[in-house]
């Protein structure tokens, strides 16, 4: 299989569009009340988001879905910060890491004095599907306004055996077992076209 490009998808007049995927640290500034979501699916190196929410009524949605295999190392960053009353953001992140691939999520959310009666909401999971993968998140809540809605979460684990166990008694083969169990973990927040180059990875590393 000849290497996955990581994908960046930005919505434009309701329709996600393929941009140019961030490198180094990529600001993007929201004004207005505009709304900037994005879509990543991140097969390699680095992802570096900062996010600045300038007028109230701004929003930024990023759903971030990372596959780490062979030897990987992962790097994520997504930080936003509310820097007006009444603005909003999510940051929803999936991700599957096997052989020896070592991922790093860093998810911010900063809300200063100023930024009354915003919403920011943060949650990471993440599927180690060998001994050796390892996969570090590092949820970051910086607030200092006090009339404010904020939440973050993260789980990491191996997939629940049950699971699998229960789908081959069954009939179900635990090749396709796993599949079935990954594509529904991370199938919501990546558009339907895509999911092709997912069931790419799983038939090349799992």
């Amino acid at each position: 299989m000849k290497n996955l490009n990581n994908i960046c998808l930005i919505k434009k007049n309701g329709h996600f569009e393929t941009v140019p995927y961030p490198r180094n640290e990529t600001v993007i500034n929201v004004s207005g009340s505009d709304s900037f979501d994005c879509i990543c699916l991140h097969f390699s190196g680095d992802l570096n988001l900062k996010i600045n929410l300038l007028d109230k009524k701004a929003s930024c949605k990023v759903h971030c879905v990372y596959l780490a295999a062979r030897n990987e190392q992962l790097n994520l960053t997504i930080d936003v910060t509310h820097a007006a009353p009444d603005t909003h953001s999510e940051q929803l992140i999936r991700g599957l890491a096997t052989d020896s691939s070592v991922v790093s999520f860093n998810g911010v959310i900063r809300m200063p004095y100023n930024s009354q009666k915003c919403i920011g909401n943060q949650n990471h999971r993440a599927i180690l599907l060998s001994e050796k993968a390892r996969v570090q998140a590092i949820p970051e809540l910086e607030i200092f306004a006090d009339d404010v809605q904020c939440s973050h979460g993260s789980a990491i684990g191996p997939l629940d055996k049950n699971q699998i166990f229960y789908m081959q008694s069954r009939g179900i083969d635990k090749k396709t077992a796993y599949h079935l169990l990954l594509n529904a973990f991370i199938a919501d927040l990546i558009p339907e076209e895509y999911q092709v180059l997912t069931t790419d990875w799983m038939n090349t590393y799992l």
